[in-house]
């Protein structure tokens, strides 16, 4: 299991030998996209300096480039940082605006931070449905990339699936708080 605090792997219902976190078995729907998250981002980083290295060899020594290259560089950009957002979301390590968080005390500061989630996964979930929209223009419009003539919206797939899995993490973090909060008051 990867911890969700620093992103050290260990073993199942232990603490974390790195940062002395204790954490859960993750779920499946977790386990999945984190591997599928880790790989794409991992292969996309890769195809992206791969690409921008073969562009700047290129045009220097041959005076010629890879069509497209500038294009598909620009779409690894947006799928790296949409996945990029769901890891940071998935480790809670997302940017976040907490003044008045400061200024609360434990007790308050969880069910603030009950708000700030439920908040935050509907606003990713209007964003999300934004991006469907968006998606489905550039669907109806078939423009196409110059790299490997693909459909523009097939490189901008990303942005509703990110804004899904970062509004199901909220909704994750909101639901697991609460639970805690919970759990808290029977003992």
């Amino acid at each position: 299991m990867q911890c969700l605090k620093c992103g050290n792997d260990f073993d199942h219902f232990y603490e974390c030998p790195l940062c002395a976190e204790v954490w859960r078995e993750s779920s499946l729907f977790n386990r999945v996209v984190t591997r599928i998250e880790d790989f794409l981002l991992a292969l996309f980083l890769g195809l992206m300096v791969l690409t921008v290295l073969l562009q700047i060899l290129m045009r220097n020594f041959f005076q010629s480039g890879i069509l497209g290259g500038d294009d598909l560089i620009r779409h690894l950009v947006l799928w790296i940082a949409f996945i990029g957002a769901g890891i940071a979301t998935r480790s809670k390590s997302h940017v976040k605006i907490d003044v008045i968080t400061s200024f609360a005390g434990r007790h308050q500061k969880k069910y603030l931070d009950l708000v700030v989630s439920l908040f935050s996964a509907m606003v990713c979930a209007i964003l999300m449905v934004a991006a469907i929209q968006f998606v489905h223009i550039e669907f109806q419009v078939a423009a196409h990339s110059q790299f490997l003539n693909m459909p523009v919206w097939a490189l901008q797939i990303i942005m509703p699936i990110g804004y899904l899995v970062i509004s199901v993490r909220f909704a994750h973090h909101f639901y697991t708080g609460l639970r805690d909060i919970f759990r808290e008051k029977r003992i």
